[in-house]
């Protein structure tokens, strides 16, 4: 059974992350923008400093891979 999210939780995980990383979402799906996993990167880094000392933003599948796994 596939659970449902709650667009308004969404949102606001959004602005709460986009506050704490200083920059907006692309204009994309909230989980399109997260994929790539280097706004969760960013973010970890905003939490704890250095903790990700380097991620990549371009490269496609194997490169996200390896963000989400750093984070």
């Amino acid at each position: 059974m596939a659970l449902k999210r709650d667009p308004q939780l969404d949102k606001e995980a959004q602005a709460w992350i986009e506050s704490v990383i200083g920059e907006k979402f692309p204009n994309c799906p909230y989980e399109d923008a997260l994929r790539d996993g280097t706004i969760l990167c960013k973010l970890m880094n905003k939490l704890q400093p250095n903790s990700i000392p380097k991620y990549y933003t371009e490269g496609g599948g194997f490169r996200s891979r390896e963000n989400i796994s750093l984070f």
